[in-house]
C-alpha cells in the first residue's frame, strides 16, 4: 500500500495560512510547535471552518478549562497540544482539498463513518497520529482513484 504524501501544490485558502502558522509542515513548523501555539488560533480554525469551538477541542483532546487559564494567563499551548492542533489543521487542509474547496462537506464526511477506515468516522482516529496518518492515506487514495 502506498502512503498519503502530501500535494505541493499552493493552496490558497488553506486553514494553516489562515490560523496563522508559518508552514504547513517541515522544521519551521516543528520548531514553532515546540515553542507552542498561541490560544488565538483556535478562534481562527473556528472562523475558518464554521466547526463550533467545542468541536475542535474535543477534537484536539484539549480541555477547556486549560484554554480559559491559558487565555487569563497568557501562556501558549503546551507543545503536545499543539501538535494535536496541528494535525487537525492538517486533515482538515487535506479534506477540504479532496472535496475540492467544500468545506461543509468536508466536515460532513469527517463526521461520518467511511467504509474506507472501517466504518468508523474519519474525526474519531484525529486523537493519535497514526489515525490521523490513516485519513491522509485514505484521502491520497481517494485524491488518486484508489479506492482499495
Amino acid at each position: 500500500m502506498r502512503a498519503y504524501i502530501p500535494s505541493h501544490e499552493p493552496q490558497h485558502n488553506a486553514l494553516w495560512k489562515f490560523a496563522g502558522l508559518p508552514v504547513s509542515r517541515g522544521r519551521e513548523l516543528t520548531n514553532v510547535l515546540k515553542i507552542g501555539l498561541p490560544v488565538n488560533v483556535l478562534d481562527s480554525i473556528h472562523q475558518w471552518s464554521d466547526m463550533s469551538k467545542a468541536d475542535i477541542l474535543r477534537i484536539a483532546g484539549i480541555n477547556e478549562r486549560n484554554v480559559a487559564r491559558r487565555k487569563s494567563t497568557g501562556t501558549t499551548f503546551s507543545p503536545d497540544e499543539s501538535e494535536r492542533i496541528a494535525r487537525l489543521v492538517r486533515v482538515m487542509d487535506a479534506s477540504v482539498h479532496l472535496f475540492g474547496g467544500n468545506k461543509p462537506d468536508a466536515y460532513t464526511w469527517l463526521r461520518s463513518p467511511v467504509k474506507g477506515l472501517g466504518n468508523v468516522t474519519p474525526v474519531s482516529l484525529l486523537s493519535t497520529e497514526s489515525g490521523a496518518l490513516e485519513v491522509l492515506d485514505l484521502i491520497g487514495r481517494l485524491e488518486h482513484g484508489v479506492y482499495s
